[in-house]
């Protein structure tokens, strides 16, 4: 058996090919991270910490008023679908007289986000058609205010397949 000589070729090929492994898998990690996410997406991100007692204060009067509500998107097909909320208080009853606003955020890409009203149905549900352009997670937070200024909040997650 010939045992083969190591040369300073043989050296410089290899050195030359685990650092260009090295600089490959380090380039693709830069291009996916670069490309993957596009940072941080929340406006006045230090005021809505300082501010946060008054979310905490808004959370509270909430549970005083003993109000439930449940989302939920009916689809239709392609994207579109009805959106409903009901609202019961604490003996299960319909809320009715409320001004119910929805926001609809893409987790991902702010582009996508939008916001309707709800038109007041039968029993403390509140509806409108809606068209999502994609499928996956769509976060939805609907605001329920009545005339005298008492307030309803309910955020859920939808996924449209």
């Amino acid at each position: 058996m010939q045992v083969r000589k190591l040369t300073g070729r043989h050296v410089l090929f290899a050195m030359l090919a685990f650092f260009g492994v090295i600089i490959a898998v380090n380039g693709t990690f830069v291009y996916l991270a670069l490309n993957s996410w596009t940072g941080l997406s929340t406006e006045n991100a230090y005021q809505r910490g300082v501010d946060y007692n008054d979310v905490l204060d808004a959370a509270a009067r909430q549970r005083a008023l003993g109000w439930r509500g449940a989302l939920s998107f009916a689809p239709a097909g392609e994207g579109r679908g009805r959106l409903s909320l009901v609202v019961t208080d604490r003996q299960g009853l319909p809320v009715g007289n409320l001004s119910v606003s929805v926001e609809i955020r893409r987790p991902t890409n702010a582009d996508f986000d939008r916001s309707l009203d709800l038109a007041p149905g039968l029993g403390g549900t509140y509806e409108a058609d809606l068209v999502l352009p994609l499928p996956g997670q769509w976060d939805v937070r609907a605001i329920g205010e009545t005339p005298d200024g008492r307030r309803f909040e309910i955020g859920e997650r939808l996924w449209l397949k």
